[in-house]
């Protein structure tokens, strides 16, 4: 018996979350942090007059913040304070570092949206408590120092901050990664458009979760028939990787479109906020929360990554969370406080800073392919000088850190979950400039099946893969202007339908030529 007991406790031991009291939580993301901390807390309360900013806590390093407990105004009964938690913004910055590494709403970085005060999350990382009783306990370490400050719009506010963070006296902070957090909205969202926008970072980093809202203003889909997350790792890198959903529904762990779901709030899935509201059109709207953490299933990357989520036309938020070395560089800035709140507009771009230049192509498409004729006859015939020109039929797609998308400029316009041109093939038409005559290294990942041309060079048939998988091929270039054409088929594959190419092309010096669409 004693043995068994035995037993029972080491197996215990060994599954996350489940480790001696006296042992670190930092096993989640594999942090090296020093071996003895000081334990040490800040507490505050203080009000914060309209239109302020003001640092709230500061701690010196090397250190680490473990839980961060932050409650605001006590409102007098539910909703009568509502959306002032999207009336504050939190800003944290490490170690002197000019551009904060976290800076959301309040509520929205706890994992309330939507300007609501309250609703349950229970999970390791987030939990949010009545009337709003928010707690996070991201590990935060830094080496130098930390600060932790609030800016208040239209509306003065009594804040109540408590903060739990370890001191590492005489010792040194090896641990390279910094926390981060951003937030974005867009309202609307495209219908059957671009991807919701929700984070761009280098690396490397490990993306360690997002919480994402929806207020359904489409009358005509669901908010889950635009699809799911679409994250884009290392295109440039030796190993790119390419993540992709079914319908909004699974992200979460939920079914059939949470059309009709109880709110729930589960270890890393869940759907904690859901409710319909009456618009005054034929059917009510869903306002929903769901979050995603990536921690039994950690995503990290290298060089880059950039995420997506489908959507149709509605009022979209989101908060990503990661850490990542080196400095954070911005993608976002935040609107004026009135564009934060829910139901003012808010359009695609008026948040978004200009994204690294990775180069674009030229695309043409969708072409029926039934059986691959297509994509074969394509491959073959004259190609096609329109693209210089932007001719008709064609559209010029930026690279994202290498990584082109058909589906971002081809999507059917029928319901459904992610629904995308199966049976298709098209074609992206690129320039590569050469300096000299050489034999370049082109490293292309796909999925379906894939057909290089170059310049009047025979097509080469690089063959199928059932996932997205790189292959390697030499290319001869000729001095100057070089035209680059692939043809891409699009099946149901292992992703979903994921029409997506990572495309690099080095020369014998190492250096990586640009694509360029003119």
């Amino acid at each position: 018996m004693r043995r068994f007991l035995w037993l029972f406790v080491a197996i215990l031991a060994g599954i996350p979350g489940n480790h001696p009291a006296c042992a670190a939580p930092s096993g989640y993301f594999g942090l090296d942090l020093p071996e003895h901390g000081v334990p040490d807390r800040v507490s505050v309360v203080r009000r914060l007059e309209a239109g302020k900013r003001e640092t709230y806590a500061s701690f010196d390093g090397p250190g680490c913040i473990r839980h961060i407990y932050l409650t605001l105004s006590k409102p007098i009964a539910p909703g009568a304070l509502a959306q002032m938690n999207r009336k504050i913004i939190i800003r944290i910055f490490f170690d002197d570092s000019p551009v904060p590494q976290v800076e959301a709403p309040a509520g929205d970085f706890f994992g309330a949206m939507h300007g609501v005060n309250h609703y349950d999350i229970n999970t390791p990382l987030l939990s949010v408590q009545q009337w709003s009783g928010y707690n996070c306990y991201f590990e935060m370490p830094f080496a130098k120092n930390a600060r932790i400050e609030f800016e208040t719009g239209d509306s003065g506010m009594s804040i109540y901050l408590q903060v739990d963070w370890q001191r590492y006296p005489d010792q040194e902070m090896k641990e390279q990664r910094r926390f981060c957090a951003s937030w974005r909205r867009e309202m609307p969202t495209q219908r059957y458009g671009e991807d919701f926008f929700m984070l761009d970072a280098d690396g490397p980093g490990q993306l360690i979760g997002f919480v994402y809202g929806v207020r359904l203003i489409d009358n005509t889909d669901r908010w889950s028939h635009g699809g799911a997350d679409n994250i884009y790792v290392d295109g440039l890198g030796e190993h790119p990787a390419f993540i992709r959903g079914i319908g909004g529904e699974d992200v979460f762990g939920t079914s059939f479109g949470g059309a009709l779901h109880p709110p729930d709030s589960h270890q890393w899935v869940g759907m904690p906020y859901y409710t319909h509201e009456d618009t005054g059109e034929a059917r009510v709207a869903q306002r929903l929360v769901g979050y995603r953490f990536f921690v039994p299933d950690p995503i990290r990357w290298r060089e880059s990554i950039h995420l997506r989520f489908g959507t149709m036309e509605n009022d979209v938020c989101a908060t990503v969370y990661w850490y990542q070395s080196g400095p954070r560089r911005p993608f976002v800035k935040l609107p004026k406080f009135e564009a934060l709140l829910p139901g003012v507009e808010l359009k695609r771009g008026e948040m978004d800073l200009a994204l690294p230049e990775h180069g674009s192509w030229w695309l043409n498409g969708p072409i029926e392919n039934a059986d691959d004729s297509a994509i074969r006859a394509a491959a073959k015939a004259p190609l096609d000088e329109k693209f210089k020109a932007g001719g008709e039929g064609w559209v010029k797609q930026k690279s994202d850190h290498g990584f082109t998308d058909f589906n971002h400029t081809y999507r059917p316009h029928q319901r459904g979950a992610g629904i995308h041109y199966r049976g298709h093939a098209a074609q992206a038409v690129c320039v590569l400039d050469a300096d000299h005559d050489m034999t370049a290294q082109f490293q292309i990942t796909w999925d379906d099946h894939l057909i290089l041309r170059v310049n009047r060079d025979q097509p080469m048939d690089l063959g199928e893969h059932g996932a997205f998988r790189t292959a390697k091929v030499s290319v001869p270039l000729k001095k100057g202007a070089n035209n680059v054409v692939l043809l891409l088929s699009n099946e149901q594959g292992s992703n979903h339908g994921g029409w997506t190419f990572a495309f690099k092309a080095t020369t014998p010096e190492g250096k990586v030529l640009v694509p360029r669409a003119e």
